[in-house]
This record gives C-alpha cells, structure tokens and sequence, in this order.
C-alpha cells in the first residue's frame, strides 16, 4: 500500500500540475469519464433508477463487477507513467464492466451504450500534449547527420511507434521533459522506428516487434550515445516515469553541462571580439 501510495504522489508531482489538471478538463477525459460512470448514475438516480430495478442500490453481481474492474485497474496501472495513462486505462475497463451491466438490464441498452463507446471511440480523439516548440522529428536517416554536425549540442531523443501503447503512455512524460529542459545546447526529438529505416540499431535499440526496447530514450553528447532507457532493461520492465528517467538518464547533470557550453561559447566569442 505504501508503495502505491508514494507511486501515485510522484505521479501528481511529476510536472506541472496545473499544466495536468487542465488537460484532463479535455473533452476526451470529461466525455470518457461520464459515458465510464454512466452505469451507476443511472442506478442511483431517483425516478431513473425504477425503471430498471425495484432498488436504486447496486446489487451483490454489479457491486461484484466493480469490485473486480478496480482490483484489475489498480495491478494494471502498477507501471503507469502518467496521470493520463492511468485514467485512459480506468475508462476502458470501467466501460467494459458498463457495458456487461447494461446487458444484464436490458439488451437494447447495451447495443446503444456499445454504439455510444465507439463514437467516442471515432469522434473523440486524446488531447495533444505541449511539447517544445523546438522538438525536432526524425521522419527519415537525418539523425546521424544531424548528430555529425551538431556535436556542441546534447540530443535528448525518444524512438517510438506511432501504434505502441507504452509510447502513447509516454508522450507527456517525455513532453514535460522537453518543455523543463529544451536550452540552445540541449535538445530533444522523436525518431519513428518504423520510417527512420536502420537508424535504431545503429545505437543499439532494436526496431523488431518481437522485442521490447520500443520505447527507448537515449542522450547524445558529442555525437555519440552517453545514456540509453529501454522498456526492458535487464529483462525486467523499467517504469518510464518523470522521476525515474530524470533520475537515470541524468538529465540534469547533461543540462548543467549544457548551461556551461552556452557560458563558454558566449565567453569565446567575447574574447573574439575584444582581439
């Protein structure tokens, strides 16, 4: 219990959150979670309640189904990396046992509440999380010339699919990264695996879908890898969390370095100035 309850406290304090608390104000998160919740306040609400059952209390079979999708919920947002993630994960279980339930009060209503969950499904799309305006996507082979010719600057690059889950999961993780750390010397990109043909293994993360290293995160100084994250690291699955990449990827030893690279740049160009 400890240990889930300081998970949950490193999550809220992972970034911003104000920046958080409004993003979940979507219309993604607010429709999702009342078509989730629709079950039970339709069998607590008065007037409404009779129309499907004597009682506007939960029977022992739904307070059963409930009772299971939270204890599903909670082992399946163990890894969880982010508020979102974890609430995107309740929504489809929650929906999943809603949409048993109403089978069992009324087959009709079970096709409309079905028909309701994939329009949400189509319609509503997941907000866009604010990344820097200076993320850079590597669509094609650039990344080794870029690399090649950038050597003063440190590279923060994630390589992801657009299809993977545990990327999904991962985009406002890596985009409050890059709003708190994006400097004139450190920069951070996305590379797709599946359009820059090679590029991965030629740092050691593996493209195949038979493998687990999609996502991966690896920090470049001086052109060459100086810190790598995979989804598996040694054969256990690593939580890509705020504080944990923070913490073993040393992003803030890189960005101290690179706030001295600006330091030194700018005071070569002084002396340059004075001669």
């Amino acid at each position: 219990y400890n240990e889930y309850k300081s998970y949950l406290r490193d999550m809220v304090n992972t970034y911003a959150l104000k920046k958080t608390l409004l993003g979940l104000w979507s219309p993604y998160f607010v429709l999702n979670a009342l078509a989730a919740s629709l079950h039970p306040i339709l069998r607590w609400t008065p007037g409404v309640c009779q129309l499907f059952s004597d009682s506007c209390q939960l029977d022992f079979y739904e307070c059963e189904i409930y009772f299971f999708v939270i204890c599903v919920v909670v082992i399946k947002n163990r890894k969880a990396v982010s508020i979102e993630s974890y609430l995107s994960t309740l929504f489809m279980f929650a929906k999943g046992a809603s949409l048993i339930l109403f089978y069992k009060m009324d087959v009709k209503l079970s096709l409309w509440y079905l028909i309701l969950c994939i329009v949400l499904l189509v319609a509503v799309k997941p907000p866009i999380f604010d990344e820097s305006s200076e993320m850079k996507y590597f669509m094609d082979e650039s990344l080794p010339q870029t690399l090649r010719e950038d050597k003063d600057t440190t590279w923060v690059v994630e390589f992801y699919t657009t299809f993977s889950p545990e990327c999904n999961a991962l985009k406002p993780v890596f985009a409050a990264l890059s709003r708190e750390y994006t400097h004139e010397y450190m920069k951070f990109g996305k590379c797709d695996v599946l359009k820059a043909y090679g590029v991965p293994e030629m740092y050691g993360i593996s493209s195949s879908s038979l493998k687990t290293d999609i996502p991966a995160i690896v920090i470049f100084e001086g052109g060459k890898p100086a810190a790598r994250i995979k989804q598996r690291m040694n054969g256990k699955a690593y939580v890509m969390s705020y504080k944990n990449l923070k913490r073993d990827l040393l992003i803030q030893e890189f960005y101290n370095r690179a706030l001295e690279t600006a330091k030194t740049k700018k005071k070569n160009k002084k002396e340059k100035k004075t001669k």
